[in-house]
């Protein structure tokens, strides 16, 4: 045990030396000559998927929810020490940041981007909602949220099992069809694409060459280790499926329901 600990304690100083040396070497020989971008979306929509594709682009760099959690630092802070200097052959630089984050008062961030008139915003949506939002509540009680095919944490059915309560479902459902909306219309003169989760998964490269073309990039085969966490059908997920679909019976979730 202590010489697994050891080697921890080393593999995370090593981690740190090299992202030390990385970073002085790319103030002293990189540029800031590249183009900026942001997916906006939410949980649960296939953003660390994408993330993982692009940065899998000779040409890109992409970090995850810079933020989310300010730590005491102020938006402007992160927001210059994430686009600094970087090595000459990127050529798109950015993030991926949830409709709702920070989750502190500092909401500057917002205003930057709508500042960069030239900023690419890559908006990432769910069509499923009761989907998206089944994969959040079942990420919550197994406290899992990515599955990687080299090493699958191989988690039971029955500790994915939910149960869902219909108020939450609703408020959740109008609540991201509110952001979605907003997002839409706040970047409406932007550099915008629209990519859904499901286009992304049954047409990878289309949507990926969609994605690169919008950046200005040449088209690249790019690939993941990452895969689909929760494939059983929302029947065999949610326990009360069938009062859930009973309930919204009639209403504009309706179809929801219906994944066949």
């Amino acid at each position: 045990m202590a010489h697994n600990r050891i080697n921890i304690i080393l593999k995370k100083q090593y981690s740190r030396l090299i992202k030390f040396k990385k970073n002085n070497i790319n103030q002293l020989r990189g540029n800031t000559d590249y183009k900026k971008f942001v997916i906006i979306s939410r949980s649960r929509t296939g953003s660390t998927l994408l993330m993982a594709l692009l940065n899998n682009h000779s040409e890109v760099i992409c970090e995850g929810e810079l933020f989310k959690n300010l730590n005491g630092l102020s938006c402007k802070i992160i927001w210059q020490n994430f686009f600094n200097k970087k090595p000459k052959i990127i050529k798109q630089v950015g993030f991926k940041l949830f409709y709702y984050h920070p989750f502190e008062n500092d909401k500057q961030v917002w205003e930057f981007i709508k500042k960069e008139k030239d900023i690419t915003i890559i908006h990432l949506v769910r069509n499923n909602l009761l989907r998206s939002f089944t994969s959040q509540k079942i990420g919550e009680k197994t406290k899992q949220w990515t599955e990687n095919k080299n090493r699958p944490h191989e988690i039971d059915l029955l500790s994915k099992k939910i149960k869902l309560n219909y108020k939450d479902c609703l408020n959740t459902f109008e609540k991201i069809k509110r952001y979605e909306e907003i997002t839409r219309e706040d970047f409406k003169s932007f550099n915008f694409i629209e990519v859904s989760y499901e286009d992304l998964n049954s047409n990878r490269d289309e949507e990926l060459n969609k994605i690169f073309n919008k950046l200005g990039l040449f088209n690249e085969k790019v690939g993941t280790v990452m895969k689909k966490q929760n494939p059983e059908s929302l029947q065999v997920l949610i326990e009360n499926f069938e009062e859930l679909k009973i309930k919204f019976k009639n209403s504009k979730w309706e179809y929801l329901f219906d994944e066949g």
